[in-house]
């Protein structure tokens, strides 16, 4: 007997808006290979712990600040 996996829910989603990704970029469609990356990083982001999510966020208005500052 083989070893059976059992995925997540967020494994097949993340699996399945991949999928959908690279179909749309293999077939030409831009606009649906964007929407299906999109997809995938919400997804990946939904897993990542909140604390991660709030220091990016963080870092990122750092940065912005720092762009939008007259010199």
């Amino acid at each position: 007997m083989g070893v059976q996996t059992s995925k997540t829910p967020h494994t097949v989603r993340l699996e399945e808006a991949s999928r959908r990704a690279h179909e749309a970029e293999a077939n030409g469609d831009d606009a649906a290979a964007i929407a299906a990356w999109r997809e995938y990083r919400l997804v990946r982001d939904a897993g990542r712990p909140a604390e991660d999510l709030l220091e990016e966020g963080i870092t990122l208005s750092k940065m912005a600040d720092r762009l939008i500052e007259p010199r």
